[in-house]
């Protein structure tokens, strides 16, 4: 018994240790008070509270003067270092007699702001503790943290829940004697021969408050499980430590740039490396572990080898995988440059394509005023049909079906010409098609082109040389010299004649009409193409932009390879100190290792990977820290605090041992 009872004295002073070392950053400015409060919380062995008791520090105190203003909701207050004295009305307390620093502590029955909930399993059955005791088999001890703390904080438009960050850290010592195989999630686990330090961690809303993914969230855990082969249960007091302070220091209000946030982050993984770095400031008060140095030592030696170590390889990996991310933007800024010349193709062919609508416009255009002196010779020609029995019109007869004849083969020429203009139309068409122009004005010229080659097919039909327009009219011509034997089949062609002429006189409009809709379509389609151009523009400069941004990741790559590199020589110093501070101090206890241990755990698990993950989400990330920041240096009191108070908390959580009464 007296040796657990050692062990658990030992405990505690690893855990005030923490405690310390993350709160000793907390300096008090000239003539300003600060209240370091702690809360001291009695828990069963399932973390049930049962008693808590708040110890307060006044800080600077001794420089104050007349009467000194606090707030508490603590009851009993009893001055445990000197004879100040206090009248309290309600929370409001006022100290008198200042001249020194003032300690009291007083009673609570508030709720903590982090709830602490410890399960059993044996074999997989949950049961309590007690009847856990004496029992052997396959042991499954879980520790969670449930934040209760939290503030509304608008970040980028939206109100958000921002949690308090707390951490918390729980440690408990497992008797070899009574376990083995030793495993836990979240945490570390030292052996020393005789008893296991276990040691896990939590940062409970964290993961909630950064709004991670499920997969990155499990690098921000709220809980931690221990598993074990047990013979006959029974273990001593679990102690757990929690505060709020990590990120108060953390400077975010002139980050703008991803270097910025990239600094500020490795500002906090160098706090972190400092919590364990700095437990050497308390080596006066580490007495009760003497002779035990050597295995801070083989800590160190731990850290700088599957810490350190691997975190600058890690960076080392990273740097000479940033030349395979510009190339990669490079590429994408080439191929963007190769489609905005592809679109300024595209925009030449679709000139080409009005362009030619408009040539094709301009040649039918004419068409119906051509066809109206053809219509006027026709006329001529049928009304001298009736005046073909007399002799001397004959000759008039004939030159003018001569005219008719040679009219009609005109025509149809002309149509030739025009129907040659199609495979520059189609080809034009084809290419629009190609190039991903909209697809209504595609259709609408198809549309278009193939009413005009009906129209222009039955213009043919009407004047080809084997239309009926054509076949009379040279069977009138030449009619006309036999006049006189064939009058009446004359007058039969002349009726013919005119109708094959309404027949093209109804045809003409609609092709007129077809050729214009096709040549408006193709203006419509060029007016789009100045701001096709200007798009294809301004995606090149953005590509410019990406590639010199990528430019700028690759030097910060190299900075954040250098910092690595000066990581691991302070890492190399702070061995050589350690081993001064053994030649100096002595061994220090096994508490000592095992905090470094779990400070290590933390660093790595918890702030390295919050740096990992900065980059997914530059702006995003940067609000949320800033509001957590904001949130935990709000919570400086449990118990209240003045406003003209600075303040800091820390919290620690004895549970009940699981033992045979004697």
């Amino acid at each position: 018994m007296k040796k657990m009872k050692r062990i658990r004295q030992c405990m505690i002073c690893a855990v005030l240790i923490l405690s310390m070392v993350i709160c000793n950053s907390s300096f008090v400015e000239a003539k300003k008070i600060s209240k370091q409060e702690s809360v001291y919380v009695n828990a069963e062995a399932d973390g049930s509270i049962s008693k808590i008791t708040v110890s307060d520090w006044l800080q600077g105190s001794d420089a104050a003067t007349g009467t000194i203003q606090d707030i508490s909701d603590l009851q009993n207050i009893t001055n445990v270092k000197g004879d100040e004295t206090y009248t309290q009305n309600g929370k409001d307390v006022d100290w008198t007699g200042a001249g020194k620093d003032i300690y009291y502590q007083g009673q609570s029955s508030e709720e903590l702001p982090v709830e602490l909930k410890i399960t059993y399993k044996l074999n997989g059955k949950e049961m309590t503790a007690k009847e856990m005791l004496g029992k052997s088999g396959k042991a499954e001890i879980h520790v969670s943290y449930k934040n209760k703390s939290s503030e509304k904080k608008t970040i980028d438009g939206k109100e958000e829940t921002i949690f308090t960050p707390f951490v918390m850290v729980t440690g408990m010592i497992l008797s070899s004697e009574h376990f083995d195989h030793i495993e836990v999630d979240n945490g570390r686990v030292v052996n020393d021969g005789d008893n296991n330090m276990v040691v896990g961690m939590g940062i409970p809303g964290l993961a909630e408050s950064l709004d991670l993914d499920e997969d990155a969230a499990e690098n921000m855990p709220s809980d931690f499980t221990v598993t074990a082969d047990v013979t006959d249960f029974s273990m001593g007091n679990t102690f757990t430590f929690g505060s709020a302070s990590l990120f108060n220091d953390l400077d975010l209000d002139d980050v703008e740039e991803l270097d910025d946030l990239e600094e500020k982050l490795n500002d906090l993984t160098d706090a972190s490396d400092e919590l364990v770095d700095g437990s050497g400031e308390l080596s006066d008060n580490m007495k009760l572990f003497s002779g035990k140095m050597g295995e801070l030592k083989s800590s160190m030696k731990t850290f700088q080898k599957d810490g350190v170590n691997k975190l600058t390889k890690g960076i080392s990996t990273l740097a000479k995988g940033a030349p395979a991310l510009v190339k990669g933007v490079n590429d994408y800024t080439a191929g963007v440059k190769s489609f905005a010349e592809g679109t300024s193709q595209y925009v030449d062919g679709a000139a080409k394509i009005t362009n030619g609508c408009t040539q094709l416009y301009n040649s039918v255009k004419g068409l119906p005023s051509q066809l109206q002196t053809f219509d006027a010779g026709l006329t001529t020609y049928t009304g001298g049909v009736d005046k073909l029995g007399s002799e001397e019109n004959v000759t008039k007869l004939k030159n003018g079906a001569k005219a008719v004849s040679g009219g009609i083969a005109t025509v149809n020429t002309k149509l030739d010409e025009l129907e040659k203009t199609y495979a520059t139309t189609d080809a034009l068409i084809q290419q629009l098609e190609a190039t991903g122009a909209d697809a209504v004005t595609v259709a609408t010229l198809k549309e278009v082109l193939k009413q005009q080659k009906a129209g222009i097919q039955a213009l043919k039909t009407a004047t080809g040389s084997e239309s009926d327009l054509k076949t009379g009219a040279d069977s009138v011509s030449t009619g006309v010299n036999t006049v006189m034997d064939s009058l009446s089949q004359l007058s039969a062609n002349s009726s013919s004649l005119t109708s094959a002429s309404k027949q093209l006189k109804t045809s003409m409009p609609t092709l007129v009409s077809s050729v214009k809709t096709l040549k408006e379509g193709g203006e419509t389609l060029a007016k789009n193409n100045t701001t096709l151009k200007k798009s294809s523009k301004k995606l090149v400069k953005s590509g410019k932009t990406l590639k010199s941004s990528v430019k700028k990741v690759g030097k910060g790559v190299k900075k954040l390879n250098q910092g690595g590199k000066s990581l691991q020589k302070a890492t190399n110093k702070l061995s050589s100190g350690v081993l001064q501070l053994n030649t100096a101090s002595g061994k220090l206890n096994n508490g000592s290792k095992k905090l470094a241990d779990g400070m290590s755990e933390f660093n790595d698990e918890g702030i390295e990977k919050l740096n990992d993950v900065y980059e997914d989400d530059f702006k995003g990330l940067l609000n949320r820290l800033k509001a957590i920041r904001e949130v935990g240096k709000d919570y400086r009191s449990f118990s209240g605090i003045h406003d003209s108070m600075d303040g800091e908390v820390k919290f620690v959580i004895e549970t009940a041992s699981v033992e045979k009464e004697d």
